[in-house]
């Protein structure tokens, strides 16, 4: 249960950071959409991941009605969740495949245009770079967790 509200507040603070505008040389990494993907390898469901999902476009874009942008956000989000989870290799080498496919996939659907733009390119690395920092710390709380229970 610590677990599951620890990845809350993780997708949390990474979707306020990114909706204040965080940037890193002028690139804005797309943080809610790693940390929701990475958030769905260490929880049960499908329930948890659209949790994750929705608390992040809640707080990406707090409006009366979502927009088409958000709608994409929820869909990618909980399908990148769902089928990382299912890729063959180690969980961390799913969840970078997971974020590179999540990134292309919204952005394929949102603003193609920009794929084949350096903008794209330098983003990609930096989600990928966080989302691999976000599963390294998040799989170090659990072996944290699993040694003060053992």
């Amino acid at each position: 249960m610590a677990r599951f509200f620890s990845l809350i507040l993780l997708v949390a603070v990474l979707s306020l950071i990114q909706s204040l505008g965080f940037s890193i040389f002028g690139v804005k990494p797309n943080l809610a959409l790693v940390a929701v993907v990475a958030a769905s390898f260490f929880t049960g469901g499908i329930l948890e991941i659209f949790l994750f999902s929705a608390l992040a476009a809640l707080i990406l874009k707090f409006a009366p009605a979502p927009g088409a942008e958000s709608a994409v956000f929820l869909a990618v989000s909980i399908l990148a969740g769902i089928i990382g989870r299912r890729l063959p290799w180690h969980k961390i080498i799913n969840g970078l495949a997971a974020v590179l496919l999540s990134v292309f996939a919204f952005y394929a659907f949102t603003k193609i245009q920009f794929i084949p733009s350096l903008f794209f390119w330098k983003e990609l690395v930096l989600d990928l770079v966080f989302g691999g920092l976000i599963f390294y710390f998040v799989s170090l709380y659990g072996k944290m967790g699993k040694k003060d229970y053992d």
